[in-house]
């Protein structure tokens, strides 16, 4: 006897939704600590490096429970905490940490980009004030510009230069941070964060 078939829409109907079901599966939960270290990993486009010789720059996107988790330093959050602290943080900013660092070598930045102590000095005041207007971010069209910022100064005791900062927050969709850098002779840095990036962040696990 003939073995008949199933249509094709039949087997379709059926299929798709089991197949996105076991492709999507739940939203991963993480830990503090694993949720810190998901968001550092270069892997997950939410950190991207770009080399400009004789630099190497370093953009580090952080969601507000990223930043609370980083604070916080425990193994178990409360949810009204990080809520809290989500709302004192802003829900219309977004954060971003960027390093620069010598591509090869141990030569501290600002040692190895001034030309004699007089420029060593500019420097060390471009970057602790001066700087915030030359970071932007564009969303398309439109761009967000630097309200907080903060020179984290380490006085040598390592080779990179870090700056922490927060933009106007206008949206969803792929940002471009930009460096517009007047002083270090590399011209412009940009690097994008993709929105798809940053819709595949996993949820911070709170009581």
């Amino acid at each position: 006897m003939e073995k008949r078939t199933k249509p094709l829409w039949k087997i379709l109907r059926v299929g798709l939704p089991l197949l996105c079901l076991l492709a999507c599966g739940k939203e991963e939960v993480l830990s503090p600590r694993h949720y810190v270290a998901w968001v550092k990993d270069p892997q997950h486009g939410l950190k991207l490096e770009k080399r400009i010789d004789p630099y190497a720059f370093e953009i580090q996107y952080k969601p507000l429970e990223y930043i609370a988790a980083l604070e916080a330093r425990q193994e178990s959050l409360s949810g009204d905490w990080v809520a809290q602290r989500r709302s004192e943080l802003g829900e219309d900013l977004e954060y971003y940490n960027f390093r620069i660092a010598p591509a090869a070598g141990q030569q501290n930045v600002l040692m190895q980009a001034a030309q004699d102590e007089n420029e060593y000095y500019q420097m060390i005041d471009y970057f602790s004030y001066a700087a915030k207007s030359d970071f932007y971010l564009l969303h398309g069209r439109d761009t967000a510009h630097c309200v907080l910022y903060q020179f984290v100064r380490n006085y040598e005791l390592a080779p990179h230069l870090e700056m922490t900062m927060a933009f106007e927050h206008r949206g969803t969709g792929d940002k471009t941070f930009v460096f517009d850098d007047p002083i270090l002779r590399v011209g412009v840095v940009k690097a994008t964060i993709e929105q798809q990036k940053i819709n595949q962040l996993p949820k911070l696990k709170t009581n």
